[in-house]
């Protein structure tokens, strides 16, 4: 029988498959199936592989473990959540459109189920930290810029600001995965008229 040590340096020189094939995304989206359909508790290698319709030995091909494979998923989000920040960012009304790229998320049963897996490893809580960091001063920065370009006068700190939106805008969508919308349409209007109070200083 081989020893852990033996097993472990296996597995860290064994063949991984590339990070950009169609093979490796086909899991990762596999993999979000099975956390909407089934939670944490059924993200095995079999399940993946079912509903990613390959052998179960595939998805240890392009992943040594579902440690693994979870790292991944928190990665990708968390780049497509940078990808939208940095568009939000760019608009003319960049706190708006953050208000909106959060209120029309759609993986909040993923996110929800990533983070309670994430909570009790180091590496991943590290990496959820990061994005999460990263993120959040993507926006405080661009709103500060636009704030400043703009003449905006607000009591309410960049950063401030972020975890508001977010953070309402997260509650209400979470909300809704329970079927709850009761007091949703009247925060949407209270945050509608804060936003529209950021008007650009008169010339």
């Amino acid at each position: 029988m081989e020893s852990p040590a033996k097993t472990a340096a296996a597995k860290s020189t064994r063949r991984i498959g590339a990070q950009n094939s169609a093979g490796r995304d086909a899991i990762l989206k596999a993999a979000i199936g099975v956390l909407q359909e089934e939670g944490a508790a059924g993200l095995t290698a079999s399940n993946v592989a079912k509903k990613a319709d390959v052998k179960a030995h595939m998805v240890h091909y392009y992943f040594r473990s579902i440690e693994d494979l979870v790292l991944a998923l928190i990665r990708q989000h968390g780049s497509l959540g940078l990808k939208n920040t940095a568009r939000a960012i760019a608009s003319d009304e960049p706190l708006r459109a953050l208000w909106e790229v959060e209120t029309s998320f759609k993986w909040m049963s993923v996110a929800m189920e990533l983070s309670n897996i994430a909570i009790r490893r180091e590496d991943m809580r590290a990496e959820m930290m990061r994005y999460i960091e990263d993120m959040r001063n993507l926006q405080a920065e661009g709103i500060q810029r636009h704030f400043q370009l703009r003449g905006i006068e607000c009591a309410v700190p960049p950063k401030a600001l972020t975890i508001m939106v977010a953070g309402i805008a997260r509650q209400i969508v979470r909300e809704k995965e329970f079927d709850v919308s009761l007091g949703h349409d009247e925060m949407a209007a209270v945050v509608e008229t804060f936003l529209d109070s950021l008007k650009p200083a008169p010339q």
